[in-house]
């Protein structure tokens, strides 16, 4: 699975940068950009376009990245979580809420149709 700690690191590499280079490049923390690259430590949005820029990393394709781990982080040890996810994806019009009525009706319809291809297919 690709992770942000990976493609920093591997952009960091395929630089031929040493974490001093990128910490003096950026003023950020040389223990923190190796923190970034093991996982310890999330950088900020403002941290990841910037390396981004310093790597040549595709800065949307990194920045989903680092929104997806974000979301995975917050919900994966809530209970709740994943209703919490589809409450928001919901609210975004993602998803359209269960509406087990429409749901019926559907399984209905289907009943009927069944029933008169059965007759159809009576001699």
């Amino acid at each position: 699975m690709e992770s942000v700690a990976a493609w920093l690191k591997k952009g960091r590499e395929s630089k031929g940068l040493k974490t001093r280079a990128v910490s003096s490049m950026l003023k950020i923390d040389q223990a923190l950009i190796s923190k970034f690259e093991n996982g310890q430590r999330r950088p900020t949005k403002n941290q990841i376009t910037q390396l981004a820029q310093l790597f040549d990393i595709n800065i949307e394709s990194l920045t989903i990245l680092w929104i997806k781990e974000k979301l995975l982080t917050e919900i994966q040890d809530e209970p709740l979580g994943i209703k919490a996810f589809e409450a928001a994806a919901e609210q975004l019009n993602l998803i359209k809420p269960k509406d087990n009525a429409a749901i019926e009706a559907l399984f209905e319809e289907m009943n009927v149709l069944k029933t008169k291809m059965e007759a159809l297919r009576k001699p």
